[in-house]
């Protein structure tokens, strides 16, 4: 394999902007070959208020939906191993799901049903279920923010939680839109339900001890709060955001206090670790000489599932990514037409957080990178795009 350079100085500056003009307070940069090779390790800020500890690739984090591609992987590979199929429709697994309403086209509230299939696990992966987001400015999303269903980690527990989203009727018929939702949460009661045992514990056993992931989990050990980041909001938040506020900025994932093992958002991570999952993706689900993710599982987490781009049947932009040329996997986005609004090559896999953290896999240049920060929304600033395109001009 070729070797791979990369600058890192126009990424440090870039970094150092963002927190000298207050819009991060810290962040970090990683990226590593397919032969694990650290091509950089970079960072810049703080991880509190104060500015006394330092952000680095070990400081912990609230990894939000970047815990979606480690839940979703699992879930494909348990049903790999239990020889389960994708077709299965969740009325098999949710009673309430039995008689399945969806809204009409254009309904004016959430009365305004018809009955419907009811979705199947591979339209809940690839988000064209028909389910929600509190954030989403939906019907369905409205009334899950209404109703506080918004997978914080003190909300509820798994199981409740998925009950009372599927007592709700879906904003459309499912497979005839993409809509961005919590149906990876329900995919991490699925694990439980499928496995017999609960997400937190199955995530550890089948992925996270076997890549040596000891910092990724959904609470925080007191042995290490010294590295938690503080939580930032952007100053002009848009106002659906605004009761995540004290939530994020007053909760301290302690063991007892954590009742959400959340599939969609719910992990603690660091940048170092994370570094492991992406780059075992990288191997093609392979660590050393042992697979953790079968072949047939690894094509479905690369392969473009919605067979378009996210921008023909759902929205035009993402976290100020734009749609367009991007498809969805059953674990992430994947680029099948690289444009100039968001620099990519072909099969570029890769996913964020709510607070502004990224990461992706590219498999034509053989790199992953990992950019961590914490700051709530994710679409406060172009970053996404900004690094990405950096990254690019910076290897050699």
């Amino acid at each position: 394999m070729a070797k791979i350079d990369i600058s890192g100085e126009k990424l440090k500056e870039w970094m150092d902007d963002y927190v000298r003009e207050n819009k991060f307070n810290g962040c970090s940069l990683n990226i590593v070959d397919e032969e694990r090779n650290i091509l950089l390790d970079i960072s810049s800020g703080y991880t509190n208020k104060e500015k006394t500890k330092a952000f680095n690739s070990r400081s912990i984090v609230r990894i939000f939906s970047m815990t979606k591609a480690i839940i979703s992987a699992c879930l494909l590979q348990l049903l790999y191993d239990k020889k389960i199929s994708l077709d299965d429709t969740l009325d098999h697994y949710f009673d309430k799901y039995l008689n399945c309403f969806a809204l009409v086209e254009n309904a004016e509230n959430i009365t305004q049903i018809e009955k419907t299939k009811a979705p199947s696990i591979y339209q809940l992966l690839n988000h064209t279920s028909g389910l929600s987001y509190f954030f989403n400015d939906d019907l369905i999303g409205k009334e899950y923010l209404r109703r506080n269903l918004t997978a914080t980690p003190d909300n509820l527990d798994l199981a409740l939680f998925s009950e009372k989203v599927t007592d709700l009727p879906l904003s459309f018929k499912p497979g005839t839109k993409w809509n961005y939702s919590v149906g990876i949460d329900l995919a991490g009661r699925l694990i439980e339900m499928i496995s017999g045992v609960s997400l937190d514990i199955y995530i550890r056993k089948n992925l996270l001890d076997k890549l040596d992931m000891e910092d990724t989990q959904f609470f925080l050990p007191e042995s290490k709060a010294d590295r938690f980041s503080d939580c930032f909001f952007y100053d002009r938040m848009p106002e659906n955001f605004f009761p995540l506020v004290q939530q994020y900025q007053n909760f301290h994932y302690k063991k007892d206090e954590v009742t959400n093992f959340s599939g969609g958002s719910g992990l603690l991570s660091t940048g170092h670790d994370y570094l492991k999952f992406a780059n075992l993706l990288l191997n093609d689900g392979k660590l050393k000489n042992s697979r953790v993710f079968a072949k047939d599982v690894m094509h479905k987490i690369r392969a473009n599932s919605i067979y378009q781009d996210i921008a023909s049947i759902g929205v035009e932009s993402f976290a100020q990514m734009p749609t367009s040329g991007m498809g969805h996997s059953l674990a992430g986005s994947v680029i099948i037409n690289p444009n100039a609004g968001f620099v990519s090559n072909v099969g570029d896999f890769g996913w964020g957080g709510m607070a502004s953290n990224y990461f992706w896999v590219d498999f034509k240049k053989k790199y992953t990178a990992v950019f961590m920060t914490q700051l709530i929304p994710s679409a406060s600033y172009p970053n996404r795009r900004e690094l990405k395109k950096l990254v690019n001009q910076s290897l050699q």
